[in-house]
């Protein structure tokens, strides 16, 4: 179960006790294929809107405004091997 926090966008289904958490959609860019694939299946676990992109360091400034005008994130993490 997710903890709403202050700040966090939420919608309750009508007639439902159920709430929906609206975190945002995330970009991720990483050197490391491993990273890559142990933080996409945690964003997976999490229920969270996230794209993983493994992307080898030196190429990462060359590709990231393309990958944010395709995929539009709200939030961008980008990590390094």
């Amino acid at each position: 179960m997710k903890t709403i926090k202050k700040g966090d966008i939420v919608a309750r289904k009508p007639y439902s006790r159920e709430v929906i958490l609206y975190t945002g959609r995330i970009l991720h860019l990483d050197g490391d294929k491993k990273y890559s694939e142990k933080s996409s299946m945690y964003y997976k676990k999490m229920g969270l809107d996230a794209i993983v992109r493994n992307i080898a360091e030196n190429r990462q400034a060359n590709v990231v405004n393309a990958l944010i005008d395709r995929y539009k994130p709200d939030i961008l993490v980008v990590t390094r091997a």
